[in-house]
């Protein structure tokens, strides 16, 4: 991308020009087996009550119908819609996460792509196309963010998810690159996600990408109508970087090479429902039981190790931690996931659940797991864990992880990721539903168009 062009140029000419046969093909498998992961956490999501808010709210607003609210056949705005989709995707926070850039790739680029497709009428195809471009541009941003956002109590996939999915649906809208310049100007304006919720576990992450979705979509029609954004909202002296992260460093040198050099197959599936940051700790977990037979009720004690910047999400305030009091703050807290992978010997869906939360005998165990804040920095951009287990007679047990499950450097198969679909889908679709909801994302670049996948989200134990 040449250097004279600003960095909202440099994305809207990467997204309204990239076309499918431009996508080396690993990426578009890749990209594949990410839309199996995302759909089935959706699915998973459907009758959760932040969902059922969100949607009742809608009702109440008397939102249009437009485009279908998955899981069922009701229907909203196009924004509307786009909203409450991606707070399926991101819901139970099982969804995929660029580890580095520290950002939740699909939440708002999936349900942006595939709400717009059912309202243009887009090809599988295409869609793949707008995907994949949302992906690349949302990854490029995290990781020039180094994440600064976080550190300064920002949630970095809520604040860059509108710029990602405003390139998706100008993609699919065939509109105009000043239309698209304009556009992401004016989300800049309307960026935001705070990180407050995890001092109370309350709800707000979980739509924190829905909000850059339905921004991002009130910004482009706004654009298209004639609306002026700034041109620089980036690095201008008042842009994104400079108010938000102190400086514009890496934002150039992180577009510089797109469309030549691909980030796609980088995220991560989540393989336990909880925030990322904790997941080596329950690898951990799980191994040392595995090796040295030892159960919950065997632990002494035990301490985490883990980076100055996880330790303040996921281990402070302590009090919260050891007596989480919400769905969120269980997926947020250290002792209690090293707790429950103690306990349970697994943690899924199932497994964050208030009863536990709750139970004596997870509380006494979460009393005695000690967090530090490691600033020795032993994988920088990753989420590695360190876990030294003592047991009542005198055992000492440590293990250091570098890599979560999931990543590249850790990789899991396509089985993996159809056996985590199967797990989220079963509860709400019969064995034939599945398989061919299964059929339908293997073959999604060769859908009609989006309404072939979306009516396969209706489930006939629903009707």
């Amino acid at each position: 991308m040449a250097e004279n062009l600003t960095i909202s140029e440099q994305m809207a000419e990467f997204a309204l020009s990239l076309t499918y046969e431009q996508i080396p093909l690993n990426v578009i498998d890749y990209g594949k087996m990410l839309l199996m992961d995302t759909f089935g956490v959706a699915m998973s999501c459907q009758k959760l009550p932040h969902a059922e808010a969100v949607k009742n709210a809608l009702f109440e607003l008397k939102s249009p119908a437009g485009c279908t609210l998955w899981g069922g056949r009701d229907k909203a705005s196009l924004a509307d819609a786009a909203l409450y989709n991606s707070s399926l995707i991101h819901g139970a926070d099982y969804d995929d996460t660029h580890v580095a850039a520290i950002v939740h790739p699909s939440a708002a680029v999936t349900s942006t792509a595939v709400t717009v497709g059912e309202y243009v009428n887009a090809s599988g195809r295409d869609m793949m196309t707008a995907i994949v471009a949302g992906w690349e541009i949302i990854v490029r941003l995290g990781l020039a963010a180094k994440g600064r956002f976080h550190d300064v109590g920002y949630h970095g996939t809520g604040i860059v998810a509108p710029f990602a999915a405003v390139c998706v649906a100008a993609k699919l809208m065939g509109l105009s690159k000043e239309t698209l310049v304009n556009a992401l100007g004016i989300c800049g304006s309307q960026s935001a996600a705070l990180q407050e919720f995890l001092n109370d576990g309350s709800w707000t992450k979980k739509i924190h990408p829905g909000w850059g979705a339905h921004s991002a979509i009130y910004a482009l029609l706004m654009a298209k109508h004639g609306y002026v954004g700034p041109k620089k909202v980036f690095e201008g002296k008042f842009g994104m970087w400079k108010t938000h992260v102190g400086g514009i460093d890496g934002l150039q040198e992180e577009f510089s090479d797109i469309g030549k050099v691909w980030h796609t197959p980088e995220i991560a599936f989540k393989m336990y429902p909880v925030c990322h940051m904790t997941h080596s700790f329950i690898d951990c977990m799980l191994a040392l039981q595995k090796e040295y037979g030892f159960t919950a009720d065997d632990i002494q004690s035990a301490e985490c190790r883990i980076e100055k910047r996880c330790y303040e999400i996921v281990c402070d305030p302590r009090e919260a931690k050891i007596h989480p009091q919400s769905d969120y703050m269980m997926r947020f807290s250290l002792p209690y996931v090293v707790a429950i992978a103690a306990i349970k010997g697994a943690i899924g869906p199932w497994e964050v659940d208030m009863k536990y939360a709750k139970a004596p005998a997870v509380l006494d165990l979460m009393s005695r797991i000690q967090c530090v804040a490691d600033e020795s920095k032993r994988n920088p951009g990753r989420f590695p864990g360190w876990l030294k287990v003592v047991t009542k007679d005198g055992h000492e047990y440590i293990k250091d992880q570098r890599y979560e499950l999931g990543t590249l450097q850790n990789p899991i198969r396509i089985e993996n990721v159809i056996a985590k679909f199967n797990s989220n889908v079963t509860p709400f679709y019969t064995k034939n539903e599945i398989q061919t909801l299964v059929n339908k994302i293997k073959d999604f670049d060769k859908l009609s168009n989006a309404e072939e996948l979306i009516r396969c989200f209706v489930s006939s134990q629903s009707e």
